[in-house]
């Protein structure tokens, strides 16, 4: 999969960053995320990176004949009607896991929010690994994880901050459902 992934990507005039986490276990936010293609391009991108990169899905979806696809893809079943769970179930997904790159995408929808979940902020805080942002790029065509890591000690507003800074510029696929 991963020359398979390398070609689609450079056929369709896709970059992948080089950096890759060293830690074994992680929690990665993405962003942009206004299109279904935002996983089309970054489960490629994490092939080419051969990265561990799981993520979390509504239950609901795993259902035939989706289900066994959606976790061979890396999805993680989750029950989000059990909000203050998830987090748990999540922190205790990255604790059983020998190496996890958790992946969430904070803005919980592909259509435009003004406010961002929290999840991220206390899986990450809960499960006590290091929380990292990446970016997929459709003007620059992009994939990139940045290499300094997300400080979760600040407060939920102080983080969300520092995510606007990173994020402002960046261009998803349908640009105006992008609330940075």
């Amino acid at each position: 999969m991963t020359r398979i992934a390398a070609w689609v990507l450079k056929a369709t005039g896709w970059k992948v960053d080089e950096f890759r986490p060293s830690e074994k276990k992680y929690v990665l936010i993405v962003a942009p995320h206004t299109s279904v293609w935002d996983f089309v391009v970054g489960r490629l991108a994490f092939w080419t990176k051969k990265m561990p990169a799981r993520f979390l899905i509504k239950k609901e979806f795993f259902v035939f004949p989706f289900g066994g696809l959606l976790k061979a893809l890396g999805g993680l079943p989750i029950d989000r009607k059990q909000a203050g769970n998830v987090v748990e179930h999540a922190a205790a997904l990255i604790h059983k896991a020998d190496e996890l790159a958790l992946i969430l995408t904070p803005e919980g929808t592909r259509k435009r929010t003004e406010h961002w979940k929290r999840g991220f902020y206390y899986i990450a805080k809960r499960a006590n690994v290091p929380l990292y942002a990446g970016i997929v790029d459709y003007e620059k065509k992009v994939c990139k994880i940045l290499p300094q890591t997300l400080d979760t000690n600040k407060d939920f507003n102080a983080l969300m901050e520092d995510l606007a800074k990173i994020y402002r510029g960046a261009k998803g696929k349908y640009p105006e459902n992008f609330n940075f």
